[in-house]
């Protein structure tokens, strides 16, 4: 299958088309493994039950999560859907033959890079990741926010930078990918190596570090962008930066899984998913959606600067990655990580 990605021009679409729904059936119910954050997973949940009247079942997991379980339950998967993981376990699992095909109608209009040519995934807009700090304790220390990812390796940021460990998180794998891309490969390791040293651990979520540096329990943090503008409102003092080199981007891909008893909820679902009703729902916490005309209430109208990326690279490269990665950088996992990290691998090892 050819790997769809994002490019930097992605939110150019033709027509917005307003989605027609079904009416349902009370108590109609699925099931579904969802990467957002859990405050996302819950929010849109009560969206899809409040407008069409199926209960979403969610099971809230890291992408590294799910992929691990779409892999260990294969043929027989227990849930319906995904709503969220990455472009690897979408693009992975398509040619493992794990989802439905599906073209659904409620997607038309939407640019081409948001969706697989088969309708095996559709991308709930993108998601990147940001630099993180808390500007009280930053002020405390007399410190500057860093504009540049070098200012990062100043010692004066030794064991106050907090990342997520790609062997987890789907956030990670992206980070890492994207400065290896930035700088080259050889250049991007050494990169992350010295980085590394500034470094307190890394964490078993891409959200941890937002939660980390809000409390200012340290004072920066690259993590996931999607809680950030929750963490700000409720008083956070969180601040995020998109630094000069630019910031890293993924899509949130959702699919159908393959053998559902409960396909045609699941096709409701799916179309409801690329109505402008969710893309705006979407853009109101933070992420940039997939239709035309709907804002990302973080960045606003303007997009971020972009680190070029090739996620095809990315892909096919993953495992040589991550693996490499666990060479240099275990040691730092916390105890969280390392659990999953392990099990995830052991799991994966299991099946081939």
């Amino acid at each position: 299958m050819k790997c769809k990605v994002f490019s930097t021009g992605l939110i150019a679409v033709l027509l917005t088309l307003t989605t027609s729904i079904t009416t349902v059936s009370a108590g109609d119910s699925i099931s579904a493994y969802m990467g957002f954050s859990r405050e996302v997973n819950e929010a849109l949940a009560k969206q899809i039950q409040d407008k069409l009247g199926i209960e979403v079942k969610n099971i809230t997991l890291s992408w590294g999560e799910i992929w691990a379980r779409l892999q260990t339950e294969s043929p027989r998967f227990n849930a319906d859907m995904v709503l969220s993981f990455g472009a690897s376990e979408a693009i992975n699992g398509a040619k493992k033959g794990y989802y439905e095909k599906y073209q659904s109608p409620g997607w038309d209009g939407i640019d081409e890079a948001f969706k697989s040519k088969d309708g095996s995934y559709y991308a709930l807009g993108t998601f990147s990741f940001l630099l993180l700090s808390n500007k009280d304790k930053l002020a405390e220390m007399g410190y500057d926010v860093p504009k540049s990812y070098q200012e990062l390796l100043d010692p004066k940021w030794k064991g106050q930078i907090v990342i997520p460990s790609p062997r987890t998180s789907g956030t990670a794998y992206m980070i890492n990918y994207s400065f290896l891309q930035l700088y080259g490969e050889k250049a991007g390791w050494e990169y992350l190596e010295k980085l590394d040293e500034n470094v307190a651990f890394y964490t078993k979520s891409g959200n941890a570090p937002t939660e980390l540096v809000g409390r200012g329990e340290y004072l920066l943090g690259i993590g996931a962008d999607e809680n950030v503008l929750k963490r700000i409102k409720d008083g956070y003092p969180l601040q995020w930066t998109v630094p000069v080199e630019g910031i890293g981007y993924e899509g949130n891909y959702c699919t159908i899984l393959k053998g559902t008893k409960k396909l045609e909820l699941a096709k409701k679902v799916m179309d409801y998913l690329g109505s402008e009703e969710i893309s705006k729902f979407l853009g109101s916490m933070g992420y940039i959606p997939p239709r035309a005309g709907s804002v990302s209430a973080l960045y606003g109208e303007v997009q971020p600067t972009f680190i070029k990326l090739d996620h095809a690279w990315a892909v096919k490269n993953k495992r040589t990655i991550v693996k490499q990665w666990k060479s240099k950088f275990l040691m730092k996992e916390t105890a969280k990580a390392k659990k999953v990290g392990d099990e995830k691998e052991k799991k994966a090892a299991a099946k081939q």
